[in-house]
């Protein structure tokens, strides 16, 4: 019977041995932020976003040009050329907002171009990092937007230094095996205008 019971004990306790996972966790956005080709890839989005940004400045001078015509028309009390300058002005507003929607795009693949080859260097950096410690997850601590969603881990579980570390980055200022808190890397500009 004690064999029995002992036997029990251990088929039950063996499931939650094999559900116990090593989980770490690391701020991407602080690791993308120091890296040498961050600086680079801000420069090429800017470049890139101020040609989009000038296509879209001749549509709204067309425009605007357009609205000047209406209102001389108007003045000149010529109503079927202000009609018709009006459908046109319409037409024009209507291909600059399409034209807005597509910069934004654009400038979204861009970044996700210029992006790609320095994020698969962090991937395999976190990989390579998670191997060494025996992780089973490395999770990405805040969102897109660079908001925490990390409620709460234990300091030893942030691999971001580590990985930064695995990168060949050195960090002016932050001691060694400490990791690099998102506070202390320089603001990720997105290279777009407000």
């Amino acid at each position: 019977m004690k064999n029995l019971i002992l036997a029990l004990s251990l088929l039950m306790a063996a499931p939650a041995a094999t559900f116990a996972q090593k989980i770490a966790f690391a701020d991407v956005n602080a690791i993308l932020s120091v890296m040498p080709e961050n600086e680079k890839i801000n420069e090429d989005l800017q470049i890139y976003a101020t040609g989009l940004q000038k296509r879209l400045d001749d549509m709204k001078a067309q425009l605007d040009g357009m609205a000047k015509a209406f209102e001389s028309a108007l003045a000149a009390k010529d109503t079927a050329k202000a009609i018709g300058i009006q459908e046109k002005a319409m037409e024009a507003d209507k291909q600059l907002q399409q034209a807005l929607q597509q910069a934004e795009q654009q400038l979204g693949q861009k970044r996700g171009e210029l992006l790609q080859p320095v994020l698969e260097r962090i991937r395999k950096a976190m990989e390579a990092v998670a191997k060494k410690g025996a992780y089973e997850y490395v999770l990405n601590s805040v969102d897109g937007s660079g908001t925490s969603i990390m409620l709460w881990g234990p300091e030893n579980a942030n691999v971001t230094r580590q990985v930064v570390d695995e990168l060949g980055i050195k960090l002016e200022g932050a001691p060694e095996g400490q990791p690099a808190p998102a506070q202390q890397a320089p603001a990720q500009n997105t290279g777009k205008k407000k």
